[in-house]
């Protein structure tokens, strides 16, 4: 049976649609979340290290804590002292052991500085704690360096050592998942039109030759 120009342009929509489909999911997978990942040293030491990223977007620095801690102790522990989201808490009883200082540069020009006492917002993910630090804009190209100052001795207090981790923003995470399913709606919608546009030509033709007289 000779192969119609609407079946030939079905093969194409689907090829299309699957070829959207690849190409967003190998180019997805290819852009690190985690730029960053250092174990805290539980000592007085002073950490320095480089890392570039894969995709123009904010960036969060974040300090996890796993097992999982309450927020207020983890919070004491990082040098936070008073909170204007939580006026109760009280950091008295709570040594800062876990506190420290950072620098960020960019291709070696010294940016921003602060303290992890400085704290943001924290949230629970796959059972451990996670507190922000600090959020900043990073683009690809460019080598940064990250320079952590821990001056305290954090030994007393017998737990893993809580990592360091620079990730891509969780709003930008968002952004890939509306993003990709937008791409995966539109790549199934081309094969669906596509195997629809291939197989009616067929099923009509299979129709009519049944009609004919034997």
């Amino acid at each position: 049976m000779k192969v119609t120009l609407t079946a030939k342009a079905g093969l194409v929509l689907v090829g299309l649609g699957l070829l959207i489909f690849l190409g967003f999911a190998i180019w997805a997978k290819s852009i690190r979340t985690t730029v960053l990942d250092i174990p805290m040293p539980m000592r007085t030491e002073t950490v320095s290290q480089i890392f570039s990223v894969d995709y123009n977007a904010i960036y969060t620095m974040w300090v996890q804590f796993r097992p999982s801690l309450p927020p207020p102790t983890a919070h004491c522990l990082l040098g936070k002292r008073n909170s204007e989201l939580d006026a109760d808490l009280n950091c008295t009883k709570t040594a800062p052991l876990l506190k420290f200082s950072w620098t960020l540069s960019r291709d070696g020009q010294t940016g921003e500085t602060g303290s992890s006492a400085e704290t943001g917002s924290s949230l629970t993910e796959g059972g451990s704690l996670k507190v922000s630090i600090v959020s900043f804009p990073a683009q690809k190209k460019h080598r940064y360096t990250v320079t952590l100052n821990f001056d305290q001795d954090a030994s007393p207090l017998k737990m893993p050592p809580p990592k360091v981790r620079i990730e891509l923003d969780i709003f930008n995470r968002e952004d890939f998942i509306f993003v990709g399913a937008t791409f995966d709606s539109l790549a199934l919608l081309l094969c669906l039109a596509g195997a629809m546009m291939f197989l009616v030509p067929f099923l009509k033709a299979r129709s009519t030759q049944s009609k004919l007289p034997s």
